[in-house]
């Protein structure tokens, strides 16, 4: 008897439906694989933090390395809390100081400096002065109970008027560079290197509102130095991104520039008039960088990002809607919008794909960079029914699935 097979034709509809069934299968193992590391990122309650006496907190910032978290209020006060002790006792901060401003001063901005060696406190408030502190961490990597001490202080933006409504004085700090970017409610943006304790270079802002956030777009992981190892394969760590004379900035209006602080400040022409060489026109290109308008109200947060080999900005606004720009487009390559109430504080983790947004409407988004809601905090897990305040800043540890939250309260 003769042997019955498949046609040619029949025989690839069979393959095809055979390659579908795997796929379908591989993309439901896939799915299985998202659920549960997205199950993973569900953050819970491990500590309530008193701040007793202070009316708000307006800024929030981890130490990468050492287990500092300092709560800035909104006039002069600083504390700081060891992280791997407040289970023991929520009230207890390790030591709480002033931060000398003038009357009707406050500080508006706060960072981390010198983290591997003498950490460093960094604020600046908005009469343009920057002051650095020191003791807050001792040689051993504690936290200390002492009070700190100034170790140097300077008019960062001089032409800025304490009181004034807008941003203050805003800072963007680069420790790779020993570089201090200054804005904030003002049309000028100073680049200062501290080391050679002088400007360097002034960029001019013309959005026309008032800096709000300054983002570098180059990214530094100090586990590694990039270099070259056996095989010629790269050791984990070096920088990515742009390059560490990118900087964005976002203003009240919801337009976003981009500055290189290599373009040198002056006019593009000759001051006489005269034309152009064809260099100097070429130049003249570089130096006009992108500029956005998509947001239609005040920049909460600019962070760099680069999961996926994908190196964009991500920023955010009041009005709630959250865009990621790939700096070669003149368009935001996508737009997350989040939620109906005012956003009033933004935060990206540098480690992990995460974003958490807050508002006065008390409470908490934690989502992906694709959109996806992980989880919305509502209450407090420690109190039973127990709302969270209106939600004022954010801040997430660098290295740890650690999220802080301040609002305007003492919580």
């Amino acid at each position: 008897r003769g042997a019955i097979g498949l046609g040619g034709d029949d025989a690839d509809l069979f393959d095809d439906l055979h390659d579908d069934d795997v796929s379908a299968r591989t993309a439901a193992a896939m799915e299985v694989e998202i659920s549960t590391k997205k199950g993973a990122l569900h953050l819970s309650q491990s500590a309530m933090l008193l701040n007793e006496g202070k009316k708000m907190t307006s800024m929030l910032s981890f130490h990468p390395y050492e287990p500092a978290l300092v709560a800035c209020d909104g006039c002069n006060g600083i504390s700081v809390w060891d992280i791997d002790a407040v289970g023991e006792n929520s009230r207890q901060r390790a030591c709480v100081f002033n931060n000398g401003n003038p009357k009707g001063s406050r500080m508006t901005s706060v960072d981390w400096m010198n983290e591997l060696t003498t950490s460093l406190l960094l604020t600046g408030s908005d009469d343009g002065t920057v002051r650095i502190w020191d003791g807050l961490v001792d040689g051993f990597g504690k936290v200390s109970h002492d009070t700190p001490h100034l170790s140097s202080v300077f008019c960062a933006v001089p032409e800025l008027v304490a009181g004034a409504r807008g941003s203050g004085l805003v800072t963007e700090w680069q420790q790779f560079r020993g570089r201090l970017m200054a804005g904030g409610n003002t049309k000028k943006i100073r680049c200062w290197d501290l080391e050679a304790e002088k400007c360097g270079n002034i960029l001019e802002n013309t959005v026309g509102g008032c800096v709000t956030t300054l983002t570098t777009a180059w990214d530094c992981n100090l586990f590694g130095d990039g270099a070259m190892g056996s095989g010629g394969s790269k050791s984990p760590g070096g920088y990515s991104g742009i390059g560490p004379d990118i900087i964005i900035a976002g203003c009240s209006n919801g337009g976003m520039k981009v500055f290189d602080i290599r373009a040198k400040q002056g006019p593009v022409g000759d001051i006489n008039g005269t034309l152009e060489s064809p260099r100097a026109q070429r130049r003249s290109r570089r130096r006009k960088l992108m500029q956005y308008s998509e947001h239609q109200s005040w920049i909460v947060s600019t962070a760099f990002t680069g999961f996926s080999g994908r190196y964009e900005i991500v920023s955010g606004c009041v009005g709630g809607d959250i865009k990621f720009w790939d700096l070669r487009m003149q368009e935001s390559v996508r737009t997350l919008d989040v939620q109906r109430s005012p956003m009033t504080a933004l935060a990206s983790h540098p480690s992990i794909p995460l974003l958490a947004t807050g508002s006065h409407a008390q409470f908490i988004k934690i989502l992906t960079l694709d959109g996806d809601t992980l989880q919305v905090i509502r209450y407090h897990e420690e109190i039973a029914g127990q709302r969270i305040g209106p939600v004022s800043c954010l801040c997430f540890h660098p290295h740890r699935p650690l999220l802080a939250a301040g609002a305007t309260d003492e919580i």
